[in-house]
């Protein structure tokens, strides 16, 4: 036997391979002749599962692997078996098979017919034998397409030997002038656009030159664009950041009082003392747990506004005043100490004032975060504002020479009345005489408290401040600060006297006692959401 046939099928790349030497190793290892990967046959995974040897004879099964279980016609395959033509050997239950082919000794045309023959011949028999002992659940798979074209490229060979030399020599002949031919096309061609090589890049140079000058006309068209768009959107960014965001900026009010914290009594102004006034001329303290006169009230206005559904963020010296205050120091000498006694925040779409709760203090920046009770006001008047997203360790997203926008209630209650036409004030100024809430009171029944808004310019950023110089003043602590992007990129705080230069805290100092009290709003505001009641 001078060579063997033998396809491999059953496997998900089907093999046909044709064999001359003495010993033919098959199996899951790469180094094997014929092998094949296994794809949960259960076989290990690089080992030689069967082992084909040819001496003077026909191949035999010279060693086998007792996991391959080989079966041959319903009966199991010793060692030492001859394999005969057409045989077909069975991985046990696996579907794997191998067919083998003998090659007769001779390579003529007619015995190279006859295998052929053979090959289809056997291919059939075998398929139509598989399909009927092959399970319903499976589908034989008959190699007869690479038996067919082992068969072809066999009588290609032979008839390839079949031609005459001088045919051959004539062959060689015909495709040497045709290369030849080609070569000299091409050498034309490539001479023939050498010729026009110098006039084209001069052609070229002259319309990149060209293309160069419409390029930049281009750019400084689009730069002219972009400015007067930027010029656009800064005048209209004020209106329309208070038509969208105007309603959830609140004037925050509040009163203060101050007592003894070891009888826990208030304090009250003295008999014959001035009210208003803690401190006498000569700086002795007007007021007294034994006092006889009106308790020692002292009323404060501020700007807050609404960053989740019912909280808002301030300064922490708007609800806690008393801090910047220096008499709160010769107050404590006397054993007094301040505590708060109201506070309320005022929304421009809704008549009644809501009360406000202290949520938490920062004790690091002038930033605070309060709540309130929404009731049964409807949430599209109380606007959420949205906030600049850091990601980074940097303070804002914001840079210095931006355009900025601030809205808060600067000036307190006279900023207000300076809206309010005279027929109005003239009520109102009747009112201010018994109290500082009963006139925002009635504001705010007549829809009369409306934040201001100013425009201006980031002047520099500092670690834990931003410096701006928009118009504010006393009242307008507390309002948000709008970035160019439109977000709140800070909280106005303080105003540098004899200086346009004011202060205001990074928004993310906010944003971290948001995220103590309510880590949902802060991933609701980095959605762009506007929150929902809670």
């Amino acid at each position: 036997m001078t060579g063997i046939v033998i396809r491999l099928a059953g496997v998900e790349q089907p093999e046909t391979r044709v064999f001359h030497q003495k010993t033919i190793t098959i199996g899951t290892s790469p180094s094997c002749d014929l092998s094949f990967r296994d794809e949960d046959l259960h076989f290990p995974p690089t080992a030689v599962l069967l082992t084909l040897s040819a001496e003077e004879g026909p191949y035999r099964v010279t060693e086998m692997l007792d996991e391959t279980q080989l079966i041959r016609d319903g009966e199991m395959v010793v060692i030492g078996e001859a394999i005969r033509d057409g045989d077909t050997f069975s991985f046990g239950t696996t579907g794997v098979r191998l067919r083998f082919f003998s090659l007769s000794p001779s390579f003529e045309l007619a015995e190279s017919l006859q295998l052929g023959t053979a090959v289809l011949s056997r291919t059939r028999t075998e398929t139509e034998t598989e399909t009927k002992t092959l399970p319903a659940n499976q589908h034989a798979r008959a190699p007869r397409t690479d038996v067919a074209i082992v068969f072809v490229k066999q009588l290609l060979r032979e008839l390839a030997a079949e031609i005459p030399r001088r045919y051959l020599f004539i062959g060689l002949g015909v495709i040497a002038l045709a290369i030849g031919s080609l070569i000299y096309v091409n050498v034309l061609n490539f001479l023939a656009v050498r010729i026009n090589t110098n006039q084209a890049a001069k052609l070229n140079n002259d319309v990149n030159a060209i293309q160069s000058q419409i390029e930049k006309m281009r750019q400084d068209i689009l730069e002219a664009q972009t400015q007067v768009k930027d010029a656009q959107t800064a005048l209209a960014l004020p209106s329309s950041l208070v038509e969208q965001y105007g309603a959830g900026v609140c004037l925050v009010y509040g009163v203060y009082t101050y007592y003894d914290p070891r009888s826990g009594r208030e304090a009250r102004y003295k008999d014959g003392g001035e009210s208003g006034n803690l401190l006498g001329p000569n700086g002795a303290v007007n007021i007294s747990v034994d006092g006889n006169g009106p308790p020692s009230d002292i009323e404060f206005i501020g700007t807050g506004f609404q960053v989740s559904t019912g909280m808002i963020l301030t300064n922490r010296h708007v609800i806690q005043p008393w801090d910047d205050d220096p008499v709160t120091g010769v107050l404590r000498n006397y054993g007094l100490r301040p505590r708060l006694k109201e506070l309320y925040a005022y929304f421009p779409k809704v008549k009644q004032p809501f009360l406000l709760h202290t949520l938490e203090v920062s004790t690091a920046d002038d930033v605070a975060l309060c709540s309130f009770q929404l009731g049964e006001t409807d949430l599209k008047l109380l606007p959420v504002l949205p906030l600049d997203e850091v990601k980074d360790n940097s303070t804002i997203s914001a840079v210095s020479g931006q355009p900025m926008v601030l809205i808060g209630y600067p000036a307190g209650l006279d900023g207000l009345m300076a809206k309010v036409d005279d027929k109005e004030r003239q009520g109102l100024s009747l009112n201010r005489r018994s109290s500082l809430k009963s006139v925002l009171n009635e504001l705010g029944a007549r829809e009369l408290i409306r934040p201001l808004t100013t425009q201006g310019h980031i002047s520099d950023l500092l670690p834990r401040r931003i410096v701006h110089d928009a118009a504010t003043s006393d009242g307008g602590s507390g309002g948000p600060i709008f970035g160019a992007n439109g977000k709140v990129i800070g909280i106005n705080q303080a105003v540098l006297d004899n200086s346009p230069a004011k202060f205001g805290v990074p928004i993310r100092y906010g944003t971290e006692l948001l995220q103590k009290q309510k880590p949902e709003a802060v991933a609701s505001q980095a959605a762009g959401a506007d929150g929902s009641k809670q």
